[in-house]
């Protein structure tokens, strides 16, 4: 029968074993299929029993979206929902998308934040493993928050979204920590994309309640947090580099060393932070290949342009690591979510004696291997005299401002100047 053949699909299987492994879903939700739609049964503490139909075909491209919604659900449940209240909150009571409101609720962002995530996917602004390895953890954030506390404008959900941890999790929302950061720089960059819509356009949320604090203002620094002392910038050497690749080649895994090998020449040669490594596409300009990063870096003061052009100041390497041809073939970096390939790096390195070495003699961090892209443009002969700040600024996708306050102790004085001599009298 084409409803039992259907339960034993693949996809199916995955699926239920997904959702049976994520927190506050467990063996207690349970999905179906009824009627081509998704059926979900939920069974309670006391053994009694809630059914409902959602309004999600049963196709395996709705997988991704069936998963989230059975999270979101279990979310609204454990709140104190109702199931029939929880599927209300999702999809209305006629199953109908709500009208923009001044006041938005809950449904209105969380629909917000998933139709404003499907068109940047679409639109390759960010990756779907990305989604699926940060995004959906705000996501979830966001449901946690908004289930729990009366929010009605942007300050007091960034506020919440900043200082409250979520259950069972260990506490990483100091002020100044990275994890602080990526959540109000994420939301954010939601937030003023949601109410520079048009009214009539999905996802759109009224500027007048949810238009975020302006990058660099009061609101937005005290939102972030900041560091009680700023770390400093040191690099790998060229030789020091050369040594920790031939050293991870005789790790045990040599396909986990193979991928760490690709993501540390990335960050090295290009300059790169370790989460964009994600974000890499070659194009043709004028018949030459170049490397392009096509994520913005937002923080309290500012963002980098959307879409950076990267150069490899030590040409050779690019070539003898043959780094245009990985990105094209799509060589992978770790299976690691954007926002953990710095985490992952810096444990992976741990393994390695050398790199423990240099690490305790030096005191370098996976953010070494882009430092030691800015010591070079700064130091070397070759380059040192022909780029100018500005420039490299540009380069490493920062503000001019903060490439002289972290790498001002390496940067020659007039580097303008000099610039503008070379390219005007040569």
């Amino acid at each position: 029968m084409p409803t039992k053949k259907a339960t034993t699909e693949f996809w199916v299987k995955g699926l239920r074993q997904q959702l049976k492994l994520t927190e506050k879903v467990g063996s207690s939700y349970r999905i179906s299929q009824q009627s081509g739609k998704c059926k979900l049964d939920v069974r309670y503490k006391d053994n009694s029993r809630s059914y409902a139909t959602l309004p999600i075909d049963w196709l395996p491209a709705n997988a991704r979206r069936i998963e989230e919604t059975v999270i979101a659900i279990a979310q609204y449940v454990a709140a104190g929902k109702t199931l029939k209240q929880a599927v209300e909150l999702l999809f209305g009571r006629n199953q109908l998308a709500p009208e923009p409101t001044e006041d938005a609720s809950l449904v209105d962002l969380v629909k917000s934040f998933d139709v404003i995530g499907e068109e940047k996917i679409t639109d390759n602004k960010i990756k779907q493993s990305t989604w699926d390895g940060f995004y959906k953890k705000i996501r979830n954030k966001l449901i946690y928050v908004l289930s729990n506390n009366e929010v009605n404008n942007a300050k007091t959900l960034l506020k919440l979204l900043a200082t409250v941890e979520m259950p069972n999790s260990k506490p990483n929302l100091h002020k100044g920590t990275r994890t602080r950061q990526q959540v109000i720089g994420a939301v954010s960059t939601w937030l003023e994309y949601a109410t520079e819509k048009e009214e009539f356009e999905e996802g759109y949320l009224n500027p007048k309640f949810w238009t975020p604090p302006k990058a660099g203002s009061k609101a937005k620094k005290a939102l972030m947090g900041h560091h009680s002392k700023k770390r400093k910038a040191i690099p790998i050497y060229d030789e020091e580099f050369i040594k920790l690749i031939d050293e991870l080649k005789n790790q045990r895994e040599k396909k986990a060393a193979d991928r760490y090998i690709y993501l540390i020449q990335l960050c090295n040669v290009y300059g790169i932070r370790p989460h964009e490594a994600n974000h890499l596409r070659v194009e043709n300009i004028n018949n030459k290949k170049s490397v392009f990063c096509g994520i913005a870096k937002r923080t309290g003061g500012g963002s980098s342009p959307e879409d950076r052009e990267l150069y490899a100041l030590h040409q050779y390497w690019e070539k003898e690591f043959e780094l245009i041809e990985k990105l094209e073939n799509n060589y992978p970096v770790p299976p690691t979510g954007d926002q953990g390939l710095g985490d992952a790096l810096g444990k992976y390195l741990a393994k390695v004696d050398y790199w423990n070495h240099l690490r305790e003699t030096r005191g370098l961090t996976p953010y070494s291997m882009r430092h030691g892209f800015a010591y070079r443009m700064h130091q070397d002969a070759r380059y040192s005299s022909k780029i100018s700040t500005r420039m490299g600024a540009a380069l490493m996708g920062h503000s001019h401002s903060i490439h002289l306050d972290t790498y001002g102790m390496w940067t020659p004085q007039g580097s303008m100047r000099n610039t503008l001599d070379n390219l005007l009298n040569s």
